[in-house]
């Protein structure tokens, strides 16, 4: 949207310009007529400024200023004071605007306008404006930070591109190099702009080659068991990379080239699909039965049984699976439970390896079940 900026008042313009005896409107009369600053001495019987204006040939538009108005009557001696618009195309810091102004120089209307000196402008400051349009880029000073080398500079600019300053500082950077803005993009206030330095090296390491699994499917294995024939072995390999670095910093590795200098060794391995057979579990009063038996064995009587009857029966209620998450197993809740294995391969399933193993631990942590079942009753485990 066009906007009029008109800098003073007409009251400053007109001041000292009225005064003095009525002229006769058909009297010749010198009027002085300064136009855009320009002074010229005019003999006329014109009775008003508009007809002044008329008769010197200038049109008013809607964007100039005329001082006194144009209705005003003029008298021998009388002064008229015509600034004529001229239309600003501008662009400040990338963004566009039309402003309208009756300075008659580039200077003149920048300082109007609030423009710094300091500022940057692409029409010389002393140049003139024309009465058509004149087109001016402003850029205002911007703070820029630049990080390269390890270094971080803050500098105040007027530059318009990213290009620019780094040539103006002296900072150069290759093809390779990543920059966060391109050099052609414009620079914007409190911008941050960082050089990588990129390089490129090739680096040979040897690395190991990983075997492979080869799995065939055995029935007389029970399922999840798996039983290695072969054992794997990882092979070597000497291995050239092309190796990005940025600022010193691994970024990207590509293999080149690959020497083989041992194959692996694939593991080839059994899988058990089996089922297993569901265990039996022994009814509580059979085992102990098993348990009183094997503890007459060891010279244990009723009294010494009836300690171990009541500590069994809270630990694992005598049932052959009764598993714990704390991984306690079995009658006599053996942790982890494959201790019993020591007293039998069956210790999963089989009643008499699980009494066994446990009378064998009971003797030999507490010399006898009264004794386990004293120390039971005080912690709730043996």
């Amino acid at each position: 949207m066009l906007r009029s900026v008109k800098y003073g008042l007409y009251g400053a313009v007109l001041a000292g310009l009225v005064g003095g005896t009525v002229a006769w409107g058909s009297v010749d009369k010198t009027v002085n007529l300064v136009v855009d600053g320009q002074s010229t001495q005019l003999h006329t019987t014109a009775s008003r400024v508009s007809d002044v204006l008329d008769a010197a040939g200038y049109r008013v538009g809607v964007h100039d200023l005329v001082a006194p108005s144009p209705n005003v009557e003029v008298h021998d001696g009388s002064k008229v004071i015509y600034k004529r618009g001229r239309l600003l195309h501008l662009d400040v810091n990338g963004v566009r605007k039309d402003v309208w102004t009756t300075a008659p120089t580039v200077s003149d209307a920048l300082l109007q306008l609030g423009y710094s000196t300091a500022d940057f402008t692409s029409v010389s400051r002393a140049k003139r404006l024309a009465l058509g349009a004149t087109a001016i880029t402003v850029r205002t000073p911007r703070l820029v930070t630049v990080v390269h080398d390890g270094k971080k500079q803050q500098v105040t600019t007027t530059e318009s591109t990213v290009g620019r300053l780094l040539s103006d500082l002296g900072i150069k950077y290759s093809a390779t190099d990543r920059l966060s803005a391109s050099p052609d993009s414009a620079l914007k206030a409190n911008q941050k702009i960082v050089i990588g330095r990129v390089k490129h090296r090739t680096v040979t390491t040897t690395a190991a080659l990983p075997y492979a699994i080869k799995k065939s499917l055995d029935p007389t294995l029970d399922k999840g068991q798996t039983r290695i024939i072969t054992a794997g072995l990882a092979g070597s390999a000497r291995i050239t990379y092309s190796v990005v670095y940025v600022d010193g910093v691994i970024v990207g590795k590509t293999p080149i080239k690959t020497v083989v200098l041992s194959q692996p060794t694939t593991q080839v391995m059994k899988v058990g699909t089996k089922r297993p057979v569901a265990p039996v579990v022994v009814p509580a009063n059979e085992a102990q039965a098993i348990a009183k038996k094997l503890a007459a064995a060891r010279g244990w009587g009723d009294d010494q049984f009836a300690c171990l009857v009541p500590m069994w029966s809270n630990e694992s209620g005598w049932r052959t699976n009764a598993a714990n998450p704390s991984g306690a197993y079995g009658i006599p809740q053996a942790l982890p439970g494959s201790k019993m294995a020591s007293a039998g391969p069956n210790w999963q399933t089989d009643a008499s390896t699980q009494i066994k193993w446990g009378l064998g631990y009971i003797a030999a942590r507490y010399v006898d079940p009264c004794g386990a079942w004293t120390f039971w009753q005080a912690h709730n485990w043996y």
